[in-house]
């Protein structure tokens, strides 16, 4: 198990968010880093932590919540740090040439790298939405998640190694699927996986200290929404 350092956090309570990147608490304005709805984590009255570092409009960024009685991460930047943490840790194998914020196909994806004697390509995704030990993702529609997928299809069918990782910040996570209501990204997984693009998800646990990589999560295929007529449907 692999750790990636916090740095000091202090407490606080969520009182409303005020977009999507922004939640005012009881300290004060705080810098959310997440996108997504978050709707059963950002609850009135809900600890959080935050790490104070003063702007013009905030007084620090939050980065857990306290949820179920666990610790979740809210700050979705840190998925990237975790997947670099993989990548010089040799998850992947041999790493030489790591770059960051690469431009490909008129996007930016998170790394370039020779792993091994191959190019690779790597986009890190985040995930907090568990429903019932099954991490969901998206929590909001992401059609930019959908364009890098197709990207990364592109490159592998070129002949590089592509690998599209999410991390799950949620310690009760026990499996992971994409949930089909977002349809653009649901298709654009299944042709990337057809293609050759590697497609993971790794539980971490929260702490107030680090974030604890703890290893791969199952990947479930859940029904495309056309199919969907008595099974679970998400919300995003």
């Amino acid at each position: 198990m692999w750790a990636l350092p916090l740095p000091p956090l202090k407490p606080c309570r969520f009182i409303r968010r005020k977009n999507r990147f922004l939640v005012e608490a009881d300290v004060g304005p705080l810098h959310l880093p997440n996108s997504g709805r978050m709707t059963e984590l950002l609850l009135p009255g809900t600890p959080c932590f935050y790490h104070p570092r003063p702007t013009l409009k905030t007084v620090g960024r939050m980065v857990l919540v306290e949820s179920q009685g666990v610790l979740v991460g809210v700050d979705a930047s840190l998925a990237n740090r975790l997947l670099e943490l993989l990548l010089k840790e040799g998850f992947f194998g041999s790493l030489a040439d790591l770059r960051k914020e690469v431009r490909f196909g008129g996007e930016r994806l998170d790394f370039s790298a020779w792993i091994g004697d191959k190019e690779a390509l790597l986009e890190a995704k985040n995930c907090n939405r568990v429903e019932e030990g099954l991490a969901l993702f998206p929590d909001a529609p992401t059609p930019r998640g959908a364009r890098h997928l197709r990207l990364l299809a592109a490159f592998a069918r070129g002949g590089g190694l592509a690998y599209a990782v999410w991390m799950v910040q949620h310690p009760l996570a026990q499996a992971f699927a994409l949930d089909p209501e977002d349809g653009f990204l649901y298709r654009a997984a299944r042709e990337a996986e057809e293609a050759g693009v590697r497609l993971l998800a790794f539980r971490v646990r929260p702490a107030l200290e680090a974030l604890h990589l703890e290893g791969e999560l199952p990947w479930v295929w859940l029904p495309p929404k056309e199919n969907l007529e008595g099974h679970h449907q998400g919300h995003g």
